[in-house]
């Protein structure tokens, strides 16, 4: 197959943007011609180039909503794509979702939309949930395969009617296991650590907060990741007296070696689909506290592998911190629903399958 995959940037590390670099990583390796095709003039984020795949810019591809640039970058695309000729264009995030679907259905494309998490979703604003809502089903008319990464998002795509059932399909997000399996050894200090861009949705002030109502406990907190908010969050930390027990990392190569080395992770969002980040401390053996938004209920069971926030993120960080049975029990369920349900190679295949349907021009069930 020759495949294009089509993402609104790849400047910064998220998500979606390791989600296209893993998959097209592995369909280089399966002897697929892959191009991934990302907007911006900023350069491709070191940690998501890959050897023998073909990066190209497209300028008027931006996040932010300017009807005179989006129409140009409609145009843009379409170029590039009539030069690259491909079998499949595989879309990726909200801007590159709507303007490449656009621009596919013109060209006569077989295409397929992954929405890693829908921009209507609950905890967005109301104004642009409507408004993303709205968009969404017009273009949803043009798409004939959309690929949701977790359940939750299948059904809040039917129930907004933004989608029939008949065009969607599900496919939980994957990642390849890269633990090193070890006993955890018994440490002065527990090691929290939260991996998430200084961004919306994510809500790093709120651990800040509940860490400030548990000084009284050995631990230490590792927030991995940069954004505009970052500021914020390290002055919060210092008016908080935490600044000598909370570390900030920036963006890090290498998040493997920080979750071996963590105990417990946590996560805090107003929305979200299905976090890869999740799913890693998952493949490492931690367990989980986090939000409960989007498809997060699907990987984390609430009292078994972690702890699903209900205005009690404080509480549920000191039973964790206290008890260390309960960190390695539910670390232990984490890696056992890992290897049952979110690993790369099942999220890969079923992929594959779907963009030969599609390019087939077969119905899917």
């Amino acid at each position: 197959m020759r495949i294009v995959q089509l993402i609104t940037h790849m400047n910064e590390l998220g998500g979606a943007q390791v989600h296209v670099r893993d998959l097209s990583r592995q369909l280089l390796t399966d002897g697929h011609e892959v191009t991934i095709m990302s907007g911006g003039e900023e350069t491709t984020d070191s940690d998501l180039v890959v050897d023998g795949i073909a990066y190209v810019r497209t300028k008027f591809l931006k996040r932010n909503i300017n009807l005179w640039k989006d129409a140009q970058a409609i145009l843009e695309i379409r170029k590039k794509l009539k030069e690259l000729s491909p079998d499949i264009v595989a879309i990726h995030s909200s801007k590159a979702g709507i303007l490449g679907r656009i621009a596919c259905w013109s060209l006569r494309l077989p295409f397929v939309f992954t929405a890693h998490g829908w921009a209507f979703a609950e905890g967005v604003e109301t104004r642009k949930k409507m408004f993303y809502r709205l968009v969404e089903k017009q273009i949803g008319k043009l798409s004939r395969t959309v690929i949701t990464v977790c359940e939750q998002d299948r059904l809040l795509a039917i129930n907004n009617r933004v989608l029939p059932s008949e065009k969607l399909v599900t496919i939980t997000n994957g990642v390849h296991d890269n633990s090193i399996l070890s006993n955890r050894t018994i440490k002065d200090e527990v090691v929290i650590v939260m991996v998430a861009r200084f961004e919306a949705p994510k809500k790093h002030l709120d651990v800040i907060k509940a860490l400030a109502q548990i000084k009284d406990l050995q631990w230490k907190m590792i927030f991995v990741g940069d954004g505009s908010l970052k500021q914020e969050v390290m002055l919060a930390a210092v008016e908080n007296e935490l600044d000598n027990r909370v570390l900030f990392l920036g963006n890090c190569s290498d998040v493997s070696s920080v979750l071996k080395n963590s105990d417990l992770f946590v996560l805090t969002s107003s929305w979200e689909g299905l976090p890869l980040s999740i799913l890693e401390a998952m493949m490492h053996s931690l367990p989980v506290i986090s939000s409960d938004v989007g498809g997060v209920r699907e990987a984390v069971s609430n009292n078994k592998n972690g702890f699903l926030i209900k205005d009690n993120l404080s509480d549920l960080l000191k039973r964790l911190i206290e008890d260390e049975e309960l960190r390695l029990r539910m670390g232990k369920k984490s890696r056992n629903i890992y290897l049952e349900s979110f690993t790369f190679s099942i999220m890969y295949e079923k992929t594959c399958s779907v963009y030969h349907k599609v390019i087939n021009k077969k119905e899917l069930l």
